[in-house]
């Protein structure tokens, strides 16, 4: 089987799981959809200008509800023997690495593509037809290190005792760099700032995307045999 097809197979299996159940997609809308609903309540009154530091809080929304679905995204092959099952099939280890990626990275991006218009909505913002492009290529570059970097890190904490605790403890720290250049680039955006300073965010946050893709390509036979 092409590795192509391998990673589909993958993405297409946690798909139809989550199809099946929709508890993690449901989940993460509805945790995204409450903290926004808490900030607007929260800030809307004591902050005129909230297109300056609405970038801050969309992203610590988006940063917890993605925890909330890559902390269950090996829960299902590790309780039900299905990571047993992908460990002794003849794939590449780092594929297996990519598909749940991939997946990882899907979810994220439909819940988000619900989340953005409520939070415009909640805060009362606005953004030009110019510039929601840039906007929503700065939030699917930011999924990217994300879903990378969690994949990579909830493989490593579903083989603890304290799986529920040691992911955020892993991730939170290695996701700095990679949130801070996209608060910077989501709120230039939305506060109308120079280009030339979001597209510098912009471009640490490929940066960022592609190391980790080779680390995880790299280290995951390893951290998946673990």
């Amino acid at each position: 089987m092409a590795a192509g097809k391998q990673v589909f197979a993958i993405v297409k299996k946690d798909v139809l799981a989550e199809l099946r159940t929709k508890e993690m997609v449901i989940a993460m809308l509805l945790f995204v959809i409450l903290a926004m609903v808490v900030f607007s309540q929260a800030f809307g009154v004591i902050l005129n200008d909230l297109d300056r530091v609405g970038g801050g809080l969309l992203w610590v929304a988006f940063l917890f509800m993605s925890m909330l679905g890559l902390n269950r995204s090996f829960v299902h092959e590790k309780d039900e023997g299905c990571l047993e099952g992908l460990l002794m099939s003849p794939i590449d280890r780092p594929l297996i690495f990519f598909g749940k990626m991939l997946g990882n990275l899907l979810f994220l991006s439909i819940v988000e593509l619900f989340a953005v218009p409520i939070f415009f909505v909640l805060f009362r913002l606005e953004l030009g037809a110019s510039m929601a492009g840039i906007f929503l290529a700065t939030i699917f570059l930011s999924n990217v290190g994300i879903a990378s970097v969690g994949t990579l890190l909830s493989t490593i904490s579903i083989n603890t005792k304290t799986r529920d605790l040691m992911l955020p403890i892993l991730f939170l720290p290695v996701i700095i760099p990679l949130l801070i250049a996209a608060v910077s680039a989501t709120g230039g955006i939305m506060s109308g700032e120079e280009l030339t300073e979001v597209y510098r965010s912009m471009r640490f946050i490929a940066v960022y995307d592609i190391i980790f893709l080779l680390v995880a390509y790299a280290l995951y036979d390893y951290v998946i045999s673990e």
